[in-house]
């Protein structure tokens, strides 16, 4: 091969893994100490969550895009809380079960599923709220969800008439679909509770 084919070849195999990041949902994750982690981030998390004492951190690159994650157990939930590099809290993440999902935004849901796949199984709920830091400690520590936006994101395998995937599926308070990515892992770059 000439040397500027390999030059095309390289330009071209680059794009593609472009395109590949920006449609799919690549994620690595990697435990880290509590001391690795920005004060801001372990400060926010002390003032929401006073009594939770264990705590796992995380350090996560999702599609080019870097934060840090707490991992929590209150009550039998698991509990995610996401913060970006600057210290800034984006989302906290609750599992939940299927049968918790109010039933207007169950319903539309699953018409979804029903109409785009011929098969489908849910494999994780997480109600997610986004705000403010402090509306968002307000919803943590005094159940006060005025100002909190709350969405879905669902993790499911998919059967339809040309693929069978993993998916990450957003959909919003009432059930209506916002935006999927299709999920790609490799075993050992994840670590769960």
């Amino acid at each position: 091969m000439t040397r500027s084919t390999l030059i095309v070849l390289f330009f071209l195999s680059s794009f593609q893994s472009v395109q590949l990041t920006a449609q799919d949902k690549i994620e690595r994750e990697r435990r880290v100490k509590k001391s690795e982690v920005p004060k801001e981030e372990r400060e926010w998390m002390r003032g929401a969550y006073e009594n939770t004492r264990r705590i796992k951190w995380y350090y996560e690159e999702t599609s080019g895009k870097s934060s840090y994650e707490a991992k929590i157990k209150v009550n039998n939930r698991q509990i995610s809380v996401e913060f970006n590099t600057s210290g800034i809290i984006e989302d906290i993440e609750i599992q939940i079960e299927a049968d918790e999902l109010p039933q207007v935004t169950a319903e539309n849901i699953m018409k979804y599923f029903q109409k785009e796949y011929r098969k489908f199984d849910l494999r994780k709920i997480q109600e997610q709220w986004t705000g403010e830091p402090e509306d968002l400690e307000d919803a943590v520590d005094e159940n006060e969800m005025d100002d909190i936006v709350i969405m879905y994101e669902i993790e499911y395998y998919g059967v339809s008439d040309s693929d069978k995937s993993l998916w990450e599926g957003l959909f919003d308070s009432e059930g209506n679909f916002i935006k999927k990515r299709k999920i790609v892992l490799r075993p050992a770059d994840n670590l769960n509770f």
